[in-house]
């Protein structure tokens, strides 16, 4: 089973999107290539022309990295917009990154609007048809494309219900489950519990880490998450996909050494992988 982890700015601070020119995105890969991984999720993608992700799509290819998946944006930041247009629009791009790059799945926060949120003052209902209005042509396109939507989990048990429904309503091979541990970690969803009820639909992950307290986006294993739960979780549900690791390139209210943190994601992911997935 691959290994994977998303692509983090090798040339310090992460300023914006934008600072993920091509030549950023290259020297990423192959930071990640001299660890050992051997698939990716480009974190910032979604701003590039479509000339500019063939041009990365080569070189992941070329230094044996699968680009396997991509993380949606919008003008702003992880939400695709605000509005219904402008959140179609942002996801059809990403798409079309996705496609240019040689990728097969593009990660999205719901509700739109909201991100990984799911506020107490808005209704469910209405905000899950806005979703669906938004989403129905976006899972047309991604059919077309040959590529799948995986929608993301939040903290809370609420949110990742209301993902599932999303899904099913959706009801659309094209679309699944992102999994995100450090997420499901910091809320009363839990890890291994969130792998399970994403079961058949896991379509990718985010393997992170942290102590319950902060998102921190730590290696796997270096924070309080319980990974022989989460791996037996993912051998349960037959998860035989591309293990990917979210980790961070900001990480201003702790010690931090993304070289390090690299190799520590590859070799205890490498590690539970080996112990329980065989």
């Amino acid at each position: 089973m691959k290994i994977g982890c998303n692509t983090l700015y090798p040339f310090g601070e992460l300023q914006n999107s934008a600072s993920f020119t091509v030549e950023a995105l290259k020297a990423a890969l192959d930071k990640l290539q001299r660890v050992g991984y051997e698939a990716t999720e480009y974190s910032h993608a979604c701003h590039l022309s479509l000339d500019e992700a063939c041009l990365v799509g080569e070189y992941a290819r070329a230094r044996g990295i699968e680009s396997w998946s991509v993380h949606a944006e919008g003008p702003v930041d992880f939400r695709p917009g605000t509005g219904i247009e402008d959140s179609q629009a942002s996801l059809r791009h990403c798409l079309d990154v996705c496609a240019a790059l040689g990728g097969k799945v593009v990660v999205v926060h719901a509700p739109c609007r909201w991100g990984l949120l799911l506020p107490e003052d808005v209704s469910v209902e209405e905000e899950m048809a806005r979703d669906l209005r938004i989403l129905e042509p976006i899972c047309e396109r991604a059919q077309e494309l040959g590529l799948e939507l995986a929608l993301e989990n939040g903290h809370d048990l609420a949110h990742m219900e209301y993902v599932l429904q999303l899904v099913e309503r959706l009801s659309s091979p094209h679309v699944g489950i992102c999994v995100d541990t450090g997420h499901a970690h910091l809320g009363d969803l839990g890890a291994a519990r969130a792998v399970r009820l994403a079961g058949s639909k896991l379509y990718t992950t985010h393997l992170q880490d942290n102590i319950g307290q902060v998102d921190d986006h730590m290696p796997p294993g270096q924070g309080t998450i319980d990974w022989p739960q989460v791996f037996a979780a993912l051998r349960e549900v037959g998860y035989h996909r591309p293990l990917i690791l979210e980790l961070t390139d900001r990480a201003k209210h702790r010690p931090y050494d993304q070289d390090l943190e690299l190799r520590q994601g590859w070799e205890n992911t490498r590690r539970f992988a080996l112990a329980y997935l065989g």
